[in-house]
């Protein structure tokens, strides 16, 4: 993976002197620029924002209503077809940061072609992917995702896509990864990425490609225990064998 994000909060001087935004909503707002991948979204959700800051869900509602009454945030909601349950939901930064600087002004107005026409429907692919790897990372026993980790592993996603992966391989190849790291009990982004760093040099672009070649190499380990068990057994069983006799 060749690109490598900055990461770093920006809260700029229309934010930080509002009066009307409490501090916490500052802060949020900050963790909010820090978080937003890009494609100019942010798909934290209020439990992940209320862990970070120790504080209610119901704060944290509270926070990002003034920042989007404010103008600072665009939210928007998917909701299950047929239902008020809400399915997924993302944080844009709204166009009144004109104080950003040019580099994060960028991210505040996402290209058309990755932009949500509505809240019934949103077609990036990959941005879909990020909430299910984030989601399956922190309920599996990873811990809570930094932006970097969740940036690297949309990275992957990326990468793969490069090398023939439609977007869902290229997501479930990545949570395949953590899922192998899941039952090597190694549960650690290094591990994750040494995983993959070896499919992509193989170009293994779908799930049906990671799991043939996995039991490949698990019948190859197999094959050479039980030789290494057959050549202890013969040395075993020839009682009468010295130390000296041995050719090494």
């Amino acid at each position: 993976m060749n690109e490598k994000p900055g990461y770093y909060a920006i809260i700029p001087a229309g934010v930080r002197y509002d009066k009307q935004l409490p501090q916490g909503a500052k802060l949020l707002y900050g963790e909010i620029t820090a978080l937003t991948n890009k494609n100019g979204y942010c798909w934290a959700s209020n439990d992940y924002f209320a862990k970070l800051y120790s504080v209610s869900i119901g704060t944290i509602k509270s926070w990002l209503k003034c920042l989007e009454d404010n103008s600072y945030i665009r939210r928007v909601i998917k909701y299950k077809s047929g239902s008020k349950e809400v399915e997924q939901r993302f944080i844009s930064l709204a166009p009144r940061s004109e104080n950003l600087p040019p580099s994060v002004r960028k991210l505040t107005h996402p290209r058309s072609e990755n932009c949500p026409e509505n809240n019934t429907s949103i077609n990036n692919t990959t941005t879909l992917g990020e909430p299910e790897l984030i989601n399956f990372w922190e309920k599996n026993g990873f811990g809570f995702i930094s932006p970097k980790n969740r940036e690297d592993l949309m990275y992957w996603v990326d990468d793969f896509k490069k090398i023939g992966s439609t977007d869902e391989q290229a997501v479930q190849v990545v949570k395949q990864a953590m899922s192998n790291a899941i039952d090597n009990n190694v549960r650690r982004y290094s591990y994750v990425n040494a995983i993959l760093k070896n499919w992509e040099s193989l170009r293994l672009t779908s799930l049906e490609a990671v799991t043939a070649y996995e039991a490949q190499r698990t019948q190859r380990q197999k094959s050479k225990s039980t030789s290494r068990q057959a050549s202890t057994d013969v040395y075993q069983n020839q009682g009468d064998v010295q130390d000296e006799d041995l050719p090494w």
